[in-house]
């Protein structure tokens, strides 16, 4: 492989970390929610938890693991315990948010805690997997066909990379965002992240649910 491809599949790999990691969903929210309420620490800590998950799901497809993991018997479990660790965050921001006795910025906690909540709530979500299936199976295929094998930990290395620059971000506007916001703000935010992360709970209850019939 010569530098110049290096380079190449390392930025490629990089675009599609980020393309993956850009959307709304529920590890954006608690990097958000976390990075506003307590720090950078906190919501990068949530970032690196859901990279770890990633990781995971990335060597099932590099391991050649695929057609294990591409089941129903695999998926409807992730579905409804991903929708149970959801509703789990949800509403505990929600109780933080609409109780008036509850401190909305209380004694950051530590953060193995946030990186476990990250962790759970990417592993426990099959769209992680479901990603890794599809679209990762695909960059694999991709990086054999430019330079053959040796490619494939390069490319998934510049995807992880990407996820790491997106959730390291992600935590600095968040924490950028903090002097902006106090009082009634900080409630505000918690709980429509606790009524967003509920929608995404529900929608995971449901996928879960057909996935039975």
């Amino acid at each position: 492989m010569s530098p110049l491809e290096f380079v190449g599949l390392v930025a490629y790999g990089m675009f599609i970390g980020v393309a993956l990691a850009a959307p709304i969903g529920p590890i954006n929210i608690e990097i958000i929610s976390r990075g506003i309420r307590y720090g950078f620490r906190n919501g990068w800590y949530v970032g690196l938890g859901a990279l770890t998950a990633d990781t995971i799901y990335a060597a099932i497809v590099v391991s050649g693991l695929t057609p294990i993991a591409d089941r129903p018997a695999l998926r409807v479990p992730l579905f409804l315990a991903g929708a149970a660790m959801l509703a789990w965050v949800g509403i505990n921001s929600l109780r933080v948010a609409t109780n008036p006795k509850t401190e909305v910025k209380p004694e950051a906690p530590r953060g193995n805690r946030s990186y476990l909540a990250g962790f759970l709530i990417a592993l426990l979500s099959p769209m992680g997997i479901i990603y890794w299936l599809s679209v990762g199976a695909a960059l694999v295929a991709e990086a054999v066909a430019r330079v053959g094998r040796i490619g494939t930990p390069v490319l998934v290395g510049g995807v992880f990379l990407g996820l790491l620059a997106w959730v390291t971000t992600l935590s600095v506007v968040a924490q950028a965002s903090r002097r902006f916001v106090t009082g009634d703000g900080m409630r505000w935010i918690t709980g429509v992240s606790g009524v967003i992360l509920l929608g995404f709970a529900a929608w995971f209850l449901i996928q879960g649910i057909r996935g039975l019939g």
